[in-house]
């Protein structure tokens, strides 16, 4: 749906009549400013008869323009209304802060296109040219955007014309008639039981990085979880981990994003095992940077509070440090191409493969939904029951 600008004009074509006896017209109606160069934009059309039949065409021609449907009228821009809405929602506390972070890229993303247009101004038309020209590069780093990427803008560009549709600013969402790429997210890949053996074999427990691999592999833990896990949360004696919290990348510990992600996991001895010479390396290390310490630096400690994975100041990293770890290091295990959160991907994958019921799975996982969880065991039990039909299939 377009918004018109005036009464549109209608421009003679031939010249070389008087006005009462031209026969050729163009029919000329401004859509008002084109929200990526602010230059204004017209949409013409051409058409043969007397002056009078085209004042006519030229109505009609209005009319189809703006697709017979009156928006509200507002003075905000996209831009602007972007930003009240992230202040609401600030404000409000609707959602968590890492969330709204990303919501912030994401507006930032569209704003580049469509940003200095009006609010009711914006056309499916224009949420199109947008989504080409970021599938084609026209980004804020300059890389191509991906199809998951481009509709991830559309989600949240959604959220904020259903804003406006509700405040009464405009009549209708443009969005809801927008093409969108198709999705193109990779599958995750899972390691074969071989790989993860191999890789557990290589991992030094002692050192923070393989240690966070191996709770990764071996625990199914998110990063935010790992990064969030405290020697407090872990009872040896009676061979628990109790996952209750989460980092996120603004240095917010907090419970975990869903109540189904708050679990007790049970520990098994030789990850105990591990986990009990990390701590071990952990107090040793920190005592050194201690002996090394000037008089009247904070010295560090270990106790309930600290965290399994700490830097040399005794504080929690970020979840985007265990993926620069491993990007970096997954070449050494012969896993490069693998990216981190497949390695909780496999540990799901293995326990489907050895016939774990899927609504333990999901406990183990901490998914809110068992979908996430039927899906890895739907095919990784189909997988199995081919190789086995195809070994019965071979006999004749």
């Amino acid at each position: 749906m377009a918004t018109t600008r005036g009464k549109g004009s209608i421009i003679q074509m031939d010249k070389s009549k008087p006005r009462g006896k031209c026969r050729k017209w163009r029919l000329k109606v401004s859509t008002g400013r084109d929200p990526r160069t602010g230059k204004y934009a017209y949409k013409a059309h051409r058409f043969e008869g007397t002056c009078t039949q085209a004042k006519a065409a030229l109505r009609d021609f209005i009319a189809e323009v703006e697709d017979d449907a009156v928006q509200g009228r507002t003075d905000y821009t996209f831009k602007e209304y972007c930003d009240q809405f992230v202040e609401l929602r600030r404000a409000g506390k609707e959602v968590s802060p890492t969330t709204l972070r990303k919501q912030e890229t994401y507006f930032r993303a569209a704003c580049r296109h469509i940003g200095e247009a009006k609010l009711e101004a914006v056309t499916p038309t224009d949420l199109n040219k947008m989504y080409v020209a970021m599938l084609k590069g026209d980004t804020i780093s300059g890389r191509k955007a991906s199809g998951t990427y481009v509709n991830n803008v559309h989600a949240n560009v959604k959220l904020v014309f259903d804003q406006a549709v509700r405040e009464g600013l405009i009549v209708s969402n443009p969005c809801a008639s927008a093409t969108l790429p198709k999705m193109d997210t990779k599958e995750k890949k899972a390691l074969s039981p071989e790989q993860v053996r191999d890789l557990v074999s290589q991992l030094d427990p002692t050192d923070d990085h393989d240690c966070a691999f191996l709770l990764a592999i071996a625990m199914g833990m998110r990063r935010g979880e790992i990064c969030g896990l405290s020697w407090g949360d872990i009872d040896f004696e009676q061979g628990i981990v109790d996952v209750s919290h989460s980092y996120d990348e603004l240095s917010n510990l907090k419970e975990t994003k869903t109540k189904a992600g708050m679990r007790l996991l049970p520990l098994p001895d030789s990850i105990a095992r591990a986990l009990k010479a990390h701590k071990e390396t952990q107090l040793f290390r920190f005592e050194r940077i201690n002996v090394s310490r000037k008089k009247g630096q904070a010295r560090l400690c270990q106790d309930d509070n600290t965290p399994v994975i700490a830097d040399n100041k005794g504080d929690r990293v970020k979840p985007y440090n265990l993926s620069h770890w491993w990007n970096r290091e997954r070449g050494g295990f012969g896993l490069e191409g693998y990216c981190l959160h497949e390695l909780r991907h496999s540990y799901l994958s293995l326990l489907a493969f050895n016939g774990v019921h899927p609504k333990v799975m999901q406990a183990l996982a901490g998914h809110a939904s068992s979908k996430i969880t039927m899906d890895i065991y739907t095919h990784v039990n189909m997988d199995a029951k081919r190789n086995a039909l195809a070994a019965v299939s071979s006999v004749f």
